[in-house]
């Protein structure tokens, strides 16, 4: 047999137009060089995605020209970035702030230290829910850089997760991240004397860092009754009230309000419900012949609204008929004075 060598000096493309340059070469040359500059011409394509210097546009893991993730991870609609599996990190926002849960198996090798929020110092510790099988970061209304913000008639809660580098066994496997995030918060104020707060109360959401949050939370607020303008023995639901005798109201908020914000009471309503008949007793101003009067400034406590009026019912009340009030809360932006929105409750 012939031995044979020779060197491929020509792109396939100019070989392909250079027709000369194969004229004179046998069938199996011709074929070998084909096969030669083929393979040669797939390898370079299937490499250049991933060593093109951005990492084939991959947010993690690249090879064969393809982008994959690591456990827990998955990858995203455009093929190209990782996100968190369902469930692997969870955002908990409630009426006094958010915690974020983030699995173990979705950050390996990052050192706990280095998954904080905004603010450094809020750093994870170790979910004991779980077993310790999680991370988790808590923040207040006011910590860990937290930005209160108002729009769209609502108020959003925004901070961002920042994860730090990967490092096992010596190697960075890698980069950092942040992911941003946010609670939202309707402007709905709900105070009631009648409804109980376990058919509206939600304590808190959860949700994936991923998905938008699946509807707002509310700030609630209470309104108990008092028999005295001391404000310190309250009258139950089993209680009598005399007609004509005064009724001490407080509205408050049931969980502490972020210094940021502040409250007042614009409406209050006395209904009947059992002959669906109701009347205002607070429309911005007091209506006449009541007696309604705020027992203090609404600026000075910043933590209740406290009124009186006279108790009354309605000329075709039962005797033994139970009143319900409700009142209206606007909930404003204590730095600016700015109004979110009125909301009526029932």
């Amino acid at each position: 047999m012939k031995n044979f060598s020779f060197s491929v000096r020509k792109r396939k493309v100019d070989i392909l137009e250079d027709s000369h340059y194969l004229q004179n070469k046998s069938p199996i040359i011709k074929k070998l060089l084909f096969f030669v500059i083929s393979k040669k011409a797939f390898f370079s394509v299937a490499s250049a995605s991933c060593y093109d210097g951005n990492n084939g546009g991959c947010s993690h893991h690249c090879k064969a020209s393809a982008c994959s993730c690591p456990p827990c991870w998955t990858l995203g609609d455009d093929g190209k970035t990782c996100q968190f599996e369902a469930g692997k990190v969870l955002v908990k926002c409630s009426t006094t702030g958010v915690e974020v849960i983030i699995d173990k198996c979705a950050v390996p090798g990052v050192d706990p230290a280095t998954i904080h929020l905004k603010d450094s110092t809020c750093s994870a510790v170790e979910y004991t829910k779980d077993q310790g099988y999680s991370w988790m970061v808590v923040a207040g209304f006011s910590d860990c850089g937290m930005e209160l913000g108002f729009s769209d008639e609502k108020v959003t809660l925004e901070n961002t997760l920042m994860l730090g580098k990967a490092i096992i066994d010596g190697r960075v496997v890698s980069r950092k991240y942040e992911i941003d995030f946010s609670c939202n918060y309707a402007n709905v104020a709900k105070a009631s004397s009648a409804v109980k707060a376990s058919k509206y109360v939600y304590s808190c959401i959860t949700f994936d860092v991923n998905d938008s949050q699946p509807f707002e939370m509310s700030f609630i607020f209470g309104l108990d009754f008092y028999k005295s303008v001391k404000f310190t023995d309250p009258i139950n639901s089993a209680d009598d009230f005399e007609l004509g005798s005064s009724l001490f109201g407080q509205v408050a908020s049931t969980t502490a309000l972020p210094d940021s914000l502040k409250f007042s009471v614009s409406k209050c309503t006395v209904q009947d419900k059992n002959i669906d008949q109701s009347v205002d007793v607070l429309d911005t101003c007091p209506v006449e012949g009541i007696n309604f009067e705020f027992m203090e400034s609404q600026s000075v406590d910043r933590t209740a609204v406290k009124f009186s009026f006279d108790s009354f019912a309605f000329p075709t009340s039962a005797a033994d008929t139970v009143i319900d009030v409700s009142c209206e809360v606007n909930i404003c932006e204590r730095v600016q004075n700015q109004l979110i929105n009125f909301v009526k409750t029932k």
